[in-house]
Parts: structure tokens; C-alpha cells; sequence
């Protein structure tokens, strides 16, 4: 019986972090530093203050994919917590990827903030985990990592 055991959620990656600036400052920043991080992705459209959609280039193995890409702030807890959903479809709908990230911000002492990285694909299937779970893992990690160094820039 395959049923719901074939459905597993995965944590990703995840990566923590300090940087020298208040909670505040940072969750001003933390936003635009998410967009601006995402490797690959192009033609972005902002649709409303919670949703975007864009392109994302996508190299697998000797492959490159455009993929679909849709963003929707599901969790937002000023100074301390963004949560966004990202569903990444691949061409023709081969398969679909719905991804939860989530940014913890606190503040740890005077002037330096904490921020806690984390990314779960939900629902996904054994044939995606098989044949993309490790260039997902990758993809995240380097976004989280492009988020360290774009705060660490910019404060």
C-alpha cells in the first residue's frame, strides 16, 4: 500500500546565522534580501504585497529547466518571523515542488540579530526526492547562504 507513506515532508537545508544590526533593521531587509538571493530566477512579477511569480532557471545534471515559480507570504510576525511558500512546477507539469521557507529574526544582543534559515518541501513524492531532492538541497543552501552574505553587505 503506497497512500500516504509515498507523501513524505523533508527539511531541505537550513542555516544560522548573527549579523551586526538590530531585529528591526533586519527584518526591514530581510525581504528584498530574499528576492534578491534566489539563484536563477528571472522576469519576476510582483502580483500583490503577498504574492510573486518569476522564472527560475534550473540546471540538472547536463539539463537546463525553466521552471515556474510562485511565491506567497504565509507567515509574517514583524520583527521575528517570515514564512513564504514557493511552488516551483517544472515545464509540461512533470512534477510540482511546494516548498515552505522560513526566516527566524531575534534579537540576541544589543545591535546583533540571530536569524534562523529553514526550508521544507511538503507533500513530496518518492520520484521527485529520487531524482531532484539533491539539486533542491543544494539550491536552498546556496540561497540561505546568499541571504547570510546580503545581510552581512548591506548592515
Amino acid at each position: 500500500m503506497v497512500g500516504n507513506s509515498a507523501v513524505i515532508n523533508t527539511k531541505i537545508a537550513s542555516r544560522n546565522f548573527v549579523v551586526d544590526a538590530s531585529q528591526e533593521r533586519v527584518w526591514r531587509l530581510v525581504g528584498k534580501v530574499i528576492l534578491s538571493s534566489l539563484p536563477g530566477m528571472e522576469e519576476m512579477e510582483i502580483l500583490d504585497e503577498n504574492n510573486f511569480k518569476a522564472m527560475l532557471k534550473v540546471k540538472v545534471s547536463f539539463l537546463e529547466l525553466r521552471m515556474k515559480l510562485r511565491g506567497e507570504i504565509v507567515e509574517m510576525e514583524a520583527p521575528d518571523a517570515l514564512g513564504v511558500k514557493l511552488t516551483v512546477e517544472a515545464p509540461g507539469g512533470l512534477f510540482t515542488m511546494i516548498q515552505k521557507v522560513s526566516v527566524d529574526i531575534s534579537s540576541i544582543e544589543q545591535g546583533r540579530a540571530a536569524i534562523s534559515c529553514k526550508a521544507v518541501a511538503e507533500n513530496m513524492g518518492i520520484l521527485f526526492r529520487v531524482l531532484f531532492l539533491k539539486h533542491a538541497r543544494r539550491f536552498a543552501q546556496s540561497t540561505f547562504e546568499a541571504i547570510e552574505k546580503r545581510l552581512q553587505d548591506l548592515v
